[in-house]
């Protein structure tokens, strides 16, 4: 199963059709407010497994948005569309969880 996963060797064609340009857009999001947040907090554990709890719990939180790379435009003036402030508040929710019981 974990070869499955592997980045190399996903094949993202299907009949044809390259999809891989297909993005979960709060995941983009979310990793980039990620950056910001853990860059101003020094007092929560960096190491990779606080990190990684951290964005697989704000991730299970948010549902996915997967749209085409052209289509972000329409997407961010959706009714589906999750604003920057909900995910900010869901990596901080999962970050006081990992604080209170790292698997560390």
């Amino acid at each position: 199963m974990v070869n499955l996963l592997s980045r190399e060797v996903l094949n993202y064609t299907v009949g044809g059709c390259y999809i891989g340009d297909i993005i979960n857009f709060n995941e983009i999001i979310a990793i980039k407010t990620m950056r910001e947040v853990f860059g101003n907090d020094d007092s929560f554990c960096h190491c990779d497994v606080c990190v990684e709890d951290t964005y697989a719990l704000a991730m299970n939180s948010l549902p996915s948005r997967y749209i085409q790379v052209t289509s972000v435009e329409k997407y961010t003036q959706s009714s589906d569309f999750i604003d920057d402030k909900a995910i900010r508040e869901s990596i901080i929710q999962a970050m006081e969880k990992v604080r209170a019981e790292p698997n560390h």
